[in-house]
Protein backbone atom coordinates (compact mmCIF):
# COMPACT_ATOMS: atom_id res chain seq x y z
CA UNK A 1 0.00 0.00 0.00
CA UNK A 2 3.00 2.33 0.16
CA UNK A 3 2.75 3.39 -3.48
CA UNK A 4 -1.03 4.05 -3.27
CA UNK A 5 -0.46 6.50 -0.41
CA UNK A 6 2.30 8.25 -2.36
CA UNK A 7 0.04 8.69 -5.41
CA UNK A 8 -2.81 10.24 -3.43
CA UNK A 9 -0.42 12.61 -1.65
CA UNK A 10 1.21 13.60 -4.93
CA UNK A 11 -2.05 14.42 -6.71
CA UNK A 12 -3.32 16.47 -3.79
CA UNK A 13 -0.46 18.94 -4.19
CA UNK A 14 -0.85 19.67 -7.89
CA UNK A 15 -2.05 23.06 -9.20
CA UNK A 16 -4.15 22.82 -12.36
CA UNK A 17 -2.48 25.29 -14.70
CA UNK A 18 -1.02 24.91 -18.20
CA UNK A 19 2.12 25.65 -20.15
CA UNK A 20 2.83 25.73 -23.89
CA UNK A 21 6.45 24.55 -24.21
CA UNK A 22 6.65 20.87 -23.38
CA UNK A 23 7.07 17.25 -24.39
CA UNK A 24 3.87 15.27 -24.31
CA UNK A 25 5.54 11.89 -23.71
CA UNK A 26 7.26 12.88 -20.48
CA UNK A 27 7.81 9.30 -19.19
CA UNK A 28 10.01 8.66 -22.26
CA UNK A 29 12.17 11.73 -21.64
CA UNK A 30 12.65 11.83 -17.87
CA UNK A 31 16.12 13.39 -17.87
CA UNK A 32 14.44 16.55 -19.19
CA UNK A 33 12.37 16.53 -15.98
CA UNK A 34 15.11 15.66 -13.46
CA UNK A 35 18.86 14.99 -13.73
CA UNK A 36 18.37 12.37 -11.00
CA UNK A 37 16.54 10.15 -13.54
CA UNK A 38 19.91 9.31 -15.10
CA UNK A 39 20.57 5.57 -14.86
CA UNK A 40 17.13 4.75 -13.39
CA UNK A 41 16.07 2.09 -15.89
CA UNK A 42 16.31 -1.64 -16.55
CA UNK A 43 19.62 -2.47 -18.23
CA UNK A 44 23.00 -0.74 -18.22
CA UNK A 45 22.87 1.58 -21.27
CA UNK A 46 20.04 3.66 -22.74
CA UNK A 47 19.90 5.83 -25.87
CA UNK A 48 16.82 7.91 -26.72
CA UNK A 49 15.60 10.50 -29.21
CA UNK A 50 12.42 12.61 -29.29
CA UNK A 51 11.22 14.74 -32.22
CA UNK A 52 8.29 17.13 -32.01
CA UNK A 53 6.68 19.20 -34.76
CA UNK A 54 4.09 21.69 -33.49
CA UNK A 55 1.73 24.23 -35.07
CA UNK A 56 2.85 23.77 -38.69
CA UNK A 57 -0.27 25.64 -39.88
CA UNK A 58 0.82 28.98 -38.38
CA UNK A 59 3.95 31.16 -38.88
CA UNK A 60 5.30 30.41 -35.39
CA UNK A 61 5.69 26.67 -35.98
CA UNK A 62 8.01 24.87 -33.55
CA UNK A 63 10.39 22.01 -34.31
CA UNK A 64 11.97 20.43 -31.26
CA UNK A 65 14.52 17.63 -30.92
CA UNK A 66 16.01 15.93 -27.87
CA UNK A 67 18.69 13.25 -27.86
CA UNK A 68 20.10 11.56 -24.76
CA UNK A 69 22.30 8.69 -23.62
CA UNK A 70 22.90 7.45 -20.08
CA UNK A 71 24.68 4.50 -18.58
CA UNK A 72 25.32 2.89 -15.22
CA UNK A 73 29.06 3.42 -14.83
CA UNK A 74 29.70 1.88 -11.40
CA UNK A 75 27.59 -0.48 -9.29
CA UNK A 76 28.89 -1.45 -5.86
CA UNK A 77 26.62 -3.23 -3.40
CA UNK A 78 23.56 -1.04 -2.83
CA UNK A 79 25.06 2.04 -4.57
CA UNK A 80 25.12 3.07 -8.20
CA UNK A 81 26.89 5.91 -10.08
CA UNK A 82 25.45 6.90 -13.47
CA UNK A 83 26.39 9.41 -16.16
CA UNK A 84 24.36 10.88 -19.01
CA UNK A 85 24.60 13.32 -21.90
CA UNK A 86 21.71 15.28 -23.37
CA UNK A 87 21.17 17.52 -26.41
CA UNK A 88 18.06 19.67 -26.83
CA UNK A 89 17.25 21.95 -29.75
CA UNK A 90 14.18 24.05 -30.50
CA UNK A 91 13.55 26.43 -33.43
CA UNK A 92 10.56 28.60 -34.28
CA UNK A 93 9.43 31.57 -36.36
CA UNK A 94 10.66 33.33 -39.50
CA UNK A 95 13.87 34.42 -37.76
CA UNK A 96 14.66 30.82 -36.80
CA UNK A 97 14.85 31.76 -33.12
CA UNK A 98 16.52 28.74 -31.61
CA UNK A 99 17.40 27.28 -28.23
CA UNK A 100 20.30 24.84 -28.03
CA UNK A 101 21.33 23.04 -24.86
CA UNK A 102 24.14 20.50 -24.51
CA UNK A 103 24.83 19.09 -21.08
CA UNK A 104 26.00 16.31 -18.82
CA UNK A 105 24.15 14.71 -15.89
CA UNK A 106 25.43 12.49 -13.13
CA UNK A 107 23.47 10.73 -10.42
CA UNK A 108 24.10 8.63 -7.32
CA UNK A 109 21.44 6.04 -6.46
CA UNK A 110 21.09 4.02 -3.27
CA UNK A 111 18.93 0.91 -2.83
CA UNK A 112 16.76 1.39 0.25
CA UNK A 113 15.74 -2.29 0.10
CA UNK A 114 15.10 -4.93 -2.56
CA UNK A 115 12.22 -2.93 -4.08
CA UNK A 116 13.12 0.73 -3.59
CA UNK A 117 15.82 3.10 -4.89
CA UNK A 118 16.50 6.77 -4.22
CA UNK A 119 18.65 8.87 -6.54
CA UNK A 120 20.09 12.39 -6.35
CA UNK A 121 21.38 14.00 -9.53
CA UNK A 122 23.11 17.10 -10.80
CA UNK A 123 23.60 18.56 -14.25
CA UNK A 124 25.67 21.21 -16.02
CA UNK A 125 24.92 22.45 -19.52
CA UNK A 126 25.80 25.13 -22.05
CA UNK A 127 22.77 26.93 -23.47
CA UNK A 128 22.66 29.06 -26.62
CA UNK A 129 20.08 31.50 -27.96
CA UNK A 130 20.41 32.52 -31.62
CA UNK A 131 18.44 33.87 -34.59
CA UNK A 132 18.92 34.52 -38.33
CA UNK A 133 18.32 38.17 -39.22
CA UNK A 134 18.60 37.37 -42.94
CA UNK A 135 15.15 35.78 -42.92
CA UNK A 136 13.41 38.97 -41.72
CA UNK A 137 12.19 42.02 -43.63
CA UNK A 138 11.81 45.61 -42.42
CA UNK A 139 9.88 48.72 -43.47
CA UNK A 140 13.11 50.53 -44.46
CA UNK A 141 13.53 48.00 -47.30
CA UNK A 142 10.40 49.27 -48.98
CA UNK A 143 11.61 51.45 -51.89
CA UNK A 144 8.31 53.25 -52.49
CA UNK A 145 6.90 51.03 -55.22
CA UNK A 146 8.67 47.72 -54.62
CA UNK A 147 10.38 45.80 -51.87
CA UNK A 148 14.18 45.76 -52.18
CA UNK A 149 15.94 43.26 -49.85
CA UNK A 150 19.25 44.96 -50.74
CA UNK A 151 18.31 48.16 -48.93
CA UNK A 152 19.67 48.65 -45.38
CA UNK A 153 17.31 47.56 -42.67
CA UNK A 154 18.04 50.47 -40.37
CA UNK A 155 18.31 47.99 -37.51
CA UNK A 156 21.46 47.36 -35.47
CA UNK A 157 21.99 43.69 -34.63
CA UNK A 158 25.58 43.37 -33.47
CA UNK A 159 25.24 39.83 -32.08
CA UNK A 160 22.98 37.03 -33.30
CA UNK A 161 23.78 34.41 -30.62
CA UNK A 162 24.70 34.15 -26.96
CA UNK A 163 26.05 31.45 -24.62
CA UNK A 164 25.68 30.78 -20.91
CA UNK A 165 26.24 27.94 -18.42
CA UNK A 166 23.24 26.39 -16.66
CA UNK A 167 23.06 24.23 -13.53
CA UNK A 168 20.38 21.74 -12.45
CA UNK A 169 19.63 19.34 -9.59
CA UNK A 170 16.93 16.80 -8.75
CA UNK A 171 15.64 13.77 -6.84
CA UNK A 172 14.13 10.51 -8.09
CA UNK A 173 12.38 7.69 -6.21
CA UNK A 174 11.73 4.28 -7.79
CA UNK A 175 9.67 1.32 -6.61
CA UNK A 176 9.95 -1.99 -8.47
CA UNK A 177 9.19 -5.53 -7.36
CA UNK A 178 10.18 -8.81 -8.96
CA UNK A 179 6.86 -10.35 -7.91
CA UNK A 180 4.80 -8.39 -10.49
CA UNK A 181 5.02 -5.64 -13.10
CA UNK A 182 3.61 -3.10 -10.62
CA UNK A 183 5.91 -0.16 -9.91
CA UNK A 184 6.28 3.59 -9.89
CA UNK A 185 8.76 6.40 -10.45
CA UNK A 186 8.38 9.91 -9.14
CA UNK A 187 10.66 12.86 -8.62
CA UNK A 188 11.42 16.40 -9.63
CA UNK A 189 14.11 18.86 -10.51
CA UNK A 190 15.13 22.48 -10.70
CA UNK A 191 16.78 23.71 -13.89
CA UNK A 192 18.71 26.96 -14.55
CA UNK A 193 18.82 27.44 -10.77
CA UNK A 194 21.78 29.82 -11.25
CA UNK A 195 19.50 31.90 -13.59
CA UNK A 196 22.13 32.28 -16.37
CA UNK A 197 22.20 35.47 -18.45
CA UNK A 198 22.28 35.05 -22.24
CA UNK A 199 23.57 38.18 -23.98
CA UNK A 200 22.63 39.11 -27.56
CA UNK A 201 24.65 42.29 -27.88
CA UNK A 202 22.56 45.17 -26.55
CA UNK A 203 19.94 42.73 -25.32
CA UNK A 204 20.52 40.47 -22.30
CA UNK A 205 18.08 37.78 -21.21
CA UNK A 206 18.14 36.23 -17.74
CA UNK A 207 16.87 32.66 -17.96
CA UNK A 208 14.33 31.99 -15.18
CA UNK A 209 14.62 28.74 -13.28
CA UNK A 210 12.26 25.90 -14.14
CA UNK A 211 10.74 23.61 -11.49
CA UNK A 212 9.37 20.22 -12.55
CA UNK A 213 7.76 17.16 -10.97
CA UNK A 214 6.42 13.87 -12.30
CA UNK A 215 4.85 10.58 -11.30
CA UNK A 216 4.59 7.46 -13.48
CA UNK A 217 2.94 4.28 -12.21
CA UNK A 218 2.22 0.82 -13.60
CA UNK A 219 -0.30 -1.58 -12.04
CA UNK A 220 -0.51 -5.21 -13.11
CA UNK A 221 -4.20 -6.16 -13.14
CA UNK A 222 -3.91 -9.40 -15.13
CA UNK A 223 -1.10 -11.59 -16.39
CA UNK A 224 -1.63 -9.95 -19.82
CA UNK A 225 -2.73 -6.40 -18.86
CA UNK A 226 -1.32 -3.41 -16.97
CA UNK A 227 -2.90 -0.06 -16.11
CA UNK A 228 -0.58 2.92 -16.57
CA UNK A 229 -0.79 6.37 -15.03
CA UNK A 230 1.45 9.42 -15.63
CA UNK A 231 1.54 12.97 -14.38
CA UNK A 232 3.94 15.86 -15.05
CA UNK A 233 3.96 19.43 -13.76
CA UNK A 234 6.28 22.30 -14.63
CA UNK A 235 6.65 25.97 -13.79
CA UNK A 236 8.95 28.49 -15.49
CA UNK A 237 8.42 32.17 -14.64
CA UNK A 238 4.67 32.77 -15.17
CA UNK A 239 4.18 29.74 -17.43
CA UNK A 240 2.82 26.54 -15.89
CA UNK A 241 1.93 23.11 -17.22
CA UNK A 242 0.04 20.16 -15.82
CA UNK A 243 -0.48 16.97 -17.83
CA UNK A 244 -2.32 13.93 -16.49
CA UNK A 245 -2.87 10.73 -18.44
CA UNK A 246 -3.78 7.06 -18.15
CA UNK A 247 -3.87 4.03 -20.39
CA UNK A 248 -3.67 0.27 -20.72
CA UNK A 249 -0.79 -1.97 -21.73
CA UNK A 250 -1.25 -5.39 -23.37
CA UNK A 251 1.44 -8.05 -23.20
CA UNK A 252 1.45 -9.48 -26.72
CA UNK A 253 4.23 -12.01 -26.16
CA UNK A 254 6.90 -12.76 -23.59
CA UNK A 255 10.08 -14.72 -23.18
CA UNK A 256 13.71 -14.31 -24.15
CA UNK A 257 14.03 -12.29 -27.42
CA UNK A 258 10.24 -12.31 -27.78
CA UNK A 259 9.04 -9.64 -25.32
CA UNK A 260 6.39 -7.46 -27.01
CA UNK A 261 4.03 -4.92 -25.41
CA UNK A 262 1.47 -2.51 -26.83
CA UNK A 263 0.21 0.53 -24.89
CA UNK A 264 -2.66 2.90 -25.64
CA UNK A 265 -3.10 6.03 -23.52
CA UNK A 266 -4.95 9.34 -23.39
CA UNK A 267 -3.71 12.46 -21.59
CA UNK A 268 -4.93 15.99 -21.02
CA UNK A 269 -2.75 19.07 -20.73
CA UNK A 270 -4.91 21.47 -18.76
CA UNK A 271 -5.93 24.51 -20.75
CA UNK A 272 -4.08 23.35 -23.86
CA UNK A 273 -4.55 19.96 -25.51
CA UNK A 274 -5.92 16.42 -25.53
CA UNK A 275 -3.09 13.95 -26.22
CA UNK A 276 -3.71 10.38 -27.47
CA UNK A 277 -0.62 8.17 -27.72
CA UNK A 278 0.49 4.68 -28.69
CA UNK A 279 3.67 2.80 -27.67
CA UNK A 280 5.12 -0.41 -29.03
CA UNK A 281 7.88 -2.11 -27.05
CA UNK A 282 9.82 -5.01 -28.54
CA UNK A 283 12.73 -6.45 -26.58
CA UNK A 284 15.35 -3.64 -26.36
CA UNK A 285 13.37 -1.13 -28.45
CA UNK A 286 10.47 1.20 -27.68
CA UNK A 287 8.69 3.51 -30.13
CA UNK A 288 6.10 6.02 -28.95
CA UNK A 289 3.90 8.34 -31.03
CA UNK A 290 1.57 11.01 -29.66
CA UNK A 291 -0.50 13.82 -31.15
CA UNK A 292 -1.64 17.04 -29.49
CA UNK A 293 -5.23 17.93 -30.33
CA UNK A 294 -5.36 21.61 -29.45
CA UNK A 295 -8.25 22.70 -27.21
CA UNK A 296 -7.05 26.16 -26.11
CA UNK A 297 -8.10 29.54 -27.52
CA UNK A 298 -5.25 29.15 -30.04
CA UNK A 299 -7.51 26.54 -31.64
CA UNK A 300 -8.87 29.38 -33.83
CA UNK A 301 -5.54 29.44 -35.69
CA UNK A 302 -4.65 25.75 -35.52
CA UNK A 303 -8.11 24.22 -36.10
CA UNK A 304 -7.24 21.68 -33.43
CA UNK A 305 -4.03 20.52 -35.11
CA UNK A 306 -1.37 20.84 -32.43
CA UNK A 307 1.59 18.63 -33.21
CA UNK A 308 3.02 15.16 -33.57
CA UNK A 309 5.71 13.75 -31.30
CA UNK A 310 7.83 10.65 -31.98
CA UNK A 311 10.08 9.01 -29.38
CA UNK A 312 12.53 6.13 -29.88
CA UNK A 313 14.42 4.39 -27.04
CA UNK A 314 16.98 1.59 -27.16
CA UNK A 315 18.27 -0.14 -24.02
CA UNK A 316 21.04 -2.65 -23.58
CA UNK A 317 19.79 -5.31 -21.16
CA UNK A 318 22.43 -7.91 -20.33
CA UNK A 319 21.20 -11.49 -20.24
CA UNK A 320 21.64 -12.84 -16.68
CA UNK A 321 24.18 -15.61 -16.35
CA UNK A 322 22.63 -18.78 -14.94
CA UNK A 323 24.87 -20.75 -12.67
CA UNK A 324 24.37 -24.49 -13.03
CA UNK A 325 25.58 -27.30 -10.85
CA UNK A 326 26.88 -30.31 -12.78
CA UNK A 327 25.81 -33.61 -11.26
CA UNK A 328 28.49 -35.56 -13.14
CA UNK A 329 31.92 -34.73 -14.56
CA UNK A 330 32.03 -33.53 -18.19
CA UNK A 331 33.37 -35.81 -20.92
Amino acid sequence: MRYWILIVFWLAGQILKGQDLHYSQGPLNLMAMSPAAVGMFQGDLRVSAVYRSQWQQVPVAYRTFSGAADWKAIQRGTNQLSFGAMLQHDQAGDAGLSWLQLGMNFGVAHALDEDQKLSIGFGVAMIQRSFNIGNLTFKNQWGGDTFDPGLPTGENFNQASGLAASLSAGLHYQFRTTESRTGLDFGGGIFHWNQPVVSLGDFAYQTPYRISSYLNADFQIHYLYDLVFFNQWQKMAEARELLIGAGIRRILSSGLANDTKLQLALAYRFGDALVPSVQLERNNWLIGVSYDWNTSRFNTATNGRGGIEIAVIWKRIPVPVLKTVKSCPPF
